[in-house]
């Protein structure tokens, strides 16, 4: 997900201030990036802690929602 959002804001820093633009698609497109980016399920360390936590046999979880 990283390189996917540092793509999209080089893209976005070619474009210019344009890009921010409502009418522009590229504007969207970083935000529902940006908003993916940051589920839990998207985040490594939480990825490696349940990995982790699997191996162990530890039942605990988290949160309820991963």
């Amino acid at each position: 997900m990283k390189n996917v959002l540092e793509a999209i804001n080089t893209l976005l820093g070619v474009r210019g201030g344009g890009a921010f633009a409502d009418a522009n698609p590229l504007q969207r497109i970083r935000r529902d990036a940006s908003t993916a980016g940051r589920h839990a399920v998207a985040t490594p360390a939480v990825g490696l802690e349940n990995y982790g936590k699997v191996l162990l046999g530890v039942e605990e979880r988290i949160t309820p929602f991963v």
